[in-house]
C-alpha cells in the first residue's frame, strides 16, 4: 500500500513518528511532503509562523537522513499555488529542484470546509494561475523520470493542465466522479463526496462504522445526481485524478507519453 502524509513540519517529534511508521511498515510505501509556501521569510508570512521556514529546512534534512534508511521511504516537496505564493512560484521550483526531495507537487489553493477557507478569496485568477503553472509545466517536461516515476508526473502535467481549463471554462472539464469512484471521511466521521461540496451522506459513528450501509443508501443518490448534471465543478486534485484515471482521453495521453522516448524525461530512483 501506500501512505501519504502531508506535514507543516513545525513538531520536533515527526522524525520520531515517522521512523516508527517505516519500522512498523516495511512493505508500504511511506511518501512524506513537507508543506513550503515561500523560499525564507516569505514562508513564515505565509504561514504566519515565525521560523517555520527555518523548521522546515531542519525537517527536511532529517527526512532525507531517514530515506537513506528506508529503501521504501519518499520525501516531497508540497506546495499549495494561492493569491499569496503565485507571483513566485519560480523561486519555489528553483528551491524544490536544489533540494533532494524525490518530488515537487503542487495544487490550487481553493474553498474548503475543513480548512475553514469557505468565502475566503485565497483562489489564484486563471490568468495567474496560468502563467504560473506554465513554469511548472516546463520544469516537469525539462527533467527525466523513470519507473513509477514517468507515470505519476504525466498524471501531474495532465492536472495541472486540467486547473488551467477548469478556471477558465468555469466548468467540470472531463466528468466528475466524487460520489462514485472515491470519496472523504472527515475527522468526525461524517463521509463526504469530496471536500469541497462536503455534503453529508452520513456519520460512520451512526452506521455502525459500516461505510457500505452509508455508500448505498439514499442520501448519496440525490448528491451523485448533482454531480453528474454538472451542477458543480472545481480543480480539487483528490478528485482530479481519480476523475482523470477514469476518463480515456487523459489516460491515453498519459500512455501515450509513458512509453514515448523523451516525451518525458527519465528522473529519479
Amino acid at each position: 500500500g501506500i501512505i501519504n502524509i502531508p506535514t507543516n513540519g513545525i513538531l520536533n517529534s515527526g522524525p520520531e513518528r515517522v521512523r516508527a511508521i517505516l519500522e512498523a511498515c516495511p512493505e508500504s510505501q511511506l511518501i512524506i511532503n513537507l508543506s513550503l509556501d515561500g523560499v525564507g521569510e516569505k514562508h513564515d508570512f505565509i504561514r504566519g509562523i515565525a521560523g517555520n521556514f527555518e523548521k522546515f529546512e531542519e525537517r527536511l534534512e532529517q527526512y532525507l537522513a531517514l530515506r537513506d534508511e528506508f529503501p521504501n521511504f519518499a520525501v516531497g516537496i508540497h506546495s499549495v499555488v494561492s493569491v499569496f505564493s503565485v507571483g513566485h512560484l519560480d523561486e519555489l521550483i528553483a528551491y524544490a529542484d536544489q533540494s533532494r526531495a524525490d518530488q515537487f507537487i503542487t495544487e490550487i489553493a481553493e474553498p474548503r470546509v475543513e480548512l475553514d477557507t469557505v468565502g475566503l478569496p485565497i483562489t489564484p485568477s486563471s490568468e495567474q494561475y496560468a502563467a504560473a503553472i506554465d513554469q511548472l509545466i516546463a520544469y516537469v517536461n525539462s527533467k527525466r523520470y523513470k519507473g513509477v516515476s514517468r507515470i505519476t508526473e504525466a498524471f501531474r502535467v495532465e492536472y495541472y493542465k486540467l486547473v488551467k481549463k477548469i478556471l477558465d471554462e468555469q466548468d467540470q472539464v472531463i466528468d466528475c466522479y466524487a460520489g462514485w469512484a472515491s470519496a472523504q471521511i472527515y475527522a468526525d466521521g461524517t463521509v463526504w463526496p469530496c471536500c469541497v461540496r462536503a455534503d453529508n451522506l452520513g456519520n460512520l459513528r451512526e452506521h455502525n462504522y459500516d461505510f457500505g450501509e452509508i455508500w448505498f443508501g439514499e442520501a448519496i443518490k440525490e448528491v451523485r445526481g448533482s454531480i453528474a448534471a454538472k451542477e458543480c465543478h472545481c480543480p480539487l486534485a483528490n478528485a482530479s485524478y481519480t476523475n482523470m484515471l477514469m476518463d480515456v482521453p487523459t489516460v491515453t495521453r498519459v500512455g501515450t507519453k509513458v512509453i514515448t522516448p523523451d516525451s518525458i524525461r527519465v528522473r529519479g530512483k
